[in-house]
């Protein structure tokens, strides 16, 4: 393999500085602008809902597209994304409008990228534990993104929802971006793929659809990954609030995220190693208990409890590695064995993917911050703070817990150790 899952990871590495502005920020941010918490929630549920139609649509674009294509693709999304988070990060009017209108471009932007740079890894090889090195290198690479992101704001000493922070945060990522995406595209190469006959009809994206919920294997791992996703999009949104609000712990906010990332970096090789000895699954399985077991002890957290509060987000930070990296390898996986079976599925079935973790993203979003406002967390109420430690933690952890039933029920589904 030499330098090949390197090159396909650097890009993860700029990409991933946005998730944390973006998602965990970005509502905070525009509040203290001086838009209510139930606009934001609508603006961007309404925003991220778009991409149910555009990742599937888009993906199913990508199957139909050369090499080249698939890299043209890239090339408009990296153009768009970089005018459209000019415009969300540092907004000359922040309102509601401009808030989703911005979202919107930026969303169907990093659809363009995400696609075809997430299909490449079921493309690369072909052997199953070098999709694991692949994917792991990636995560690995995003990972460290968030831990840059989370660092600025000490680096920097502004705070992590001020504009001085985001006027340093876009040009590293444009250049970052703009670097990473270049090697990526001169360095890596990409096997020839064996084509389906020319006489062979193109499938629609419905019948694609239809091919991957009647794969046994696909109706395991997608229910599964939504769910999951949805249980870590609750904290991730609520962080910032759940931080200086309910436990009003507002200064060690950055190194509570520190920690927790960290955790993710150095908890993946564990997680490689015990994939390849007990299974892609199984790993994953054990992950999910790790976190709810860490989890749960939020409930006996006081206002104030720096240490408590950071154990808890070490801990929990172990299992983010085998959260990202094993499910994507497993979609690799299977992106492969359908492709041989159907023809080209990798866009369609990593434009479903991204569907699915931007829903979860949306749900999130946009039912925890109306709810937490309708309770009243302006006044700052008593049912307030308990809806969100219930919208934090428990919920979350009731997810995870059906995720673990799910995939018990539906382990005669799988078909070979993955």
């Amino acid at each position: 393999m030499g330098l090949q899952p390197l090159w396909y990871g650097l890009p993860a590495w700029p990409l991933a500085m946005l998730g944390i502005p973006l998602y965990v920020y970005l509502p905070a941010y525009y509040h203290e602008l001086g838009v209510g918490l139930a606009a934001i929630g609508i603006a961007l549920l309404l925003a991220r809902f778009t991409d149910v139609l555009t990742d599937p649509l888009l993906g199913w674009l990508r199957d139909h597209l050369s090499p080249r294509g698939h890299y043209l693709m890239i090339g408009v999304g990296w153009a768009l994304l970089l005018v459209s988070l000019w415009h969300l990060l540092l907004p000359v009017a922040p309102t509601a409008l401009n808030l989703l209108g911005w979202s919107l471009l930026l969303y169907f932007a990093w659809t363009l990228i995400m696609i075809p740079y997430q299909a490449l890894s079921a493309e690369v090889t072909a052997d199953l534990h070098h999709k694991t090195s692949f994917t792991s290198v990636r995560e690995a690479f995003a990972i460290i993104g968030v831990v840059s992101v989370l660092s600025l704001p000490v680096v920097l000493d502004v705070s992590p929802t001020s504009r001085a922070l985001f006027e340093v945060l876009y040009p590293l990522v444009a250049f970052g971006l703009t670097l990473f995406l270049g090697l990526m595209l001169w360095r890596l190469k990409r096997p020839e793929l064996v084509a389906l006959d020319a006489g062979t009809p193109k499938s629609s994206l419905w019948q694609k659809a239809n091919y991957i919920w009647q794969d046994a294997a696909s109706r395991r791992l997608l229910p599964a990954y939504f769910l999951n996703s949805l249980a870590n999009a609750l904290p991730a949104t609520l962080f910032i609030l759940f931080v200086q609000g309910y436990l009003d712990l507002e200064p060690q906010t950055g190194v509570l995220l520190l920690a927790f990332f960290i955790a993710g970096v150095l908890g993946l090789p564990a997680w490689v190693w015990l994939a390849k000895r007990i299974g892609k699954y199984q790993a994953w399985q054990v992950s999910i208990v790790l976190a709810c077991l860490s989890f749960v002890w939020v409930f006996a957290l006081e206002p104030g409890n720096f240490v408590g509060f950071l154990i808890i987000s070490f801990i929990s930070g172990l299992s983010l590695g085998a959260d990202v990296a094993l499910p994507s390898s497993i979609q690799a996986d299977v992106a492969q064995d359908l492709s041989k079976q159907q023809g080209p599925m990798s866009g369609v079935l990593f434009g479903i993917w991204g569907m699915l973790t931007k829903l979860a993203l949306a749900l999130a979003v946009g039912l925890s911050l109306p709810l937490i406002d309708w309770a009243g967390w302006e006044q700052q109420t008593a049912e307030s703070m308990t809806m969100i430690l219930w919208l934090y933690a428990g919920l979350p952890i009731m997810i995870k817990l059906m995720v673990l039933a799910y995939l018990f029920y539906t382990r005669h589904q799988e078909p070979r150790k993955v």
